[in-house]
């Protein structure tokens, strides 16, 4: 498993950056999860023989992933885990438009972020003892003999999807298994997207196998943007459930893609007729305005003017001399 380690934790340079903790975005849904901005790696090779309990736990704001694992005997794994929240949304909102109120109201869209995460396996369950400790412990060796275990989930709250892996009671498990998540948040111009996926490579010895997925019912809203949705699991979209007891060597790979539509935005044929031109809701009213600013701050009558051959008289603009005047 060392090559594992190093073939691809080589490559990775441990980096924690914690910024201030922002606000929930409207459309974040791992509950009590900040968007706080941050990268981690991590790595893992381990060998050996006697009793092992790993667990592992990472949230974003909209993302989380479980490996939890255990038993007694002769062990070789290795992982590697990489989580980051790549955006926050304290400086980023959408508009949209109440059709019952006919206001503008502003909403924090989410942020973004990925979890990955890859293990390799090769252990054989067996009773172990020694001596643990001073004392009575010295000369009666503790024995543990655990069965293996070895269980990851993978949640994408903003989704409603997850899916799920569970070896139990195993006499030998071999194999290997990648996670991979990613959660884009729409903004007021470009849709999101989301994906989860989970890859597995079981050779299970004398125990159980659960490999599970679940995609909920979108339960829409007319008054909120289309992106949004809503747990609902009493009829899922997808429900998969599978079951494994005994000795089987299964390949599977699940992996789901959803697509997060930015809000409609919808104008009159001047946008100024939703109420003032200078008070419309904008990300960037430069950029987004800039070609009809002219016509609304008169800067644009002016300009004309200057282009005029001959010269025009801009005091006499509306009321041209005989010189300018047309006659048929």
């Amino acid at each position: 498993m060392k090559y594992f380690i190093v073939g691809i934790g080589s490559a990775l340079i441990l980096l924690l950056i914690m910024a201030s903790v922002s606000w929930a975005g409207t459309w974040d849904f791992n509950p009590g999860q900040e968007a706080v901005k941050h990268r981690s790696d991590v790595t893992g090779d381990v060998q050996g023989a006697g009793y092992f309990m790993e667990r592992m736990k990472v949230n974003t704001n909209n993302l989380s992933m479980l490996e939890y694992s255990h038993g007694s005997g002769t062990m070789d794994f290795a992982d590697v885990l990489y989580d980051e929240q790549k955006t926050t949304h304290a400086s980023s909102y959408i508009y949209w438009i109440d059709y019952t109120t006919g206001q503008w109201t502003r909403k924090y869209p989410g942020a973004s972020s990925a979890i990955t995460y890859t293990r390799q396996y090769d252990n054989v369950q067996s009773p172990t003892s020694f001596a643990y400790g001073t004392g009575w412990y010295a000369s009666n060796p503790v024995t543990y003999n655990s069965l293996l275990k070895d269980k990851n989930e993978a949640k994408s709250y903003q989704e409603s999807a997850s899916m799920h892996r569970q070896v139990e009671y195993a006499r030998a498990l071999k194999g290997d298994i990648a996670i991979d998540m990613n959660c884009t948040a729409p903004t007021a111009t470009v849709s999101g997207k989301g994906s989860i996926s989970m890859k597995i490579d079981d050779d299970v010895t004398q125990g159980t196998l659960h490999i599970g997925e679940l995609l909920s019912m979108p339960m829409t809203d007319a008054k909120t943007p289309k992106f949004k949705t809503k747990q609902g699991w009493k009829d899922p979209m997808i429900e998969i459930d599978n079951n494994y007891i005994g000795d089987f060597q299964v390949q599977k790979t699940m992996k789901l893609e959803i697509s997060k539509s930015a809000p409609s935005w919808m104008e009159d044929w001047l946008p100024c007729c939703s109420g003032g031109f200078f008070d419309i809701p904008s990300n960037n009213f430069d950029k987004e305005r800039g070609s009809q600013k002219g016509i609304f701050d008169c800067t644009c009558r002016n300009t004309s003017i200057s282009t005029m051959k001959p010269a025009w008289n801009a005091s006499m603009a509306q009321f041209p001399p005989e010189k300018y005047r047309y006659v048929p």
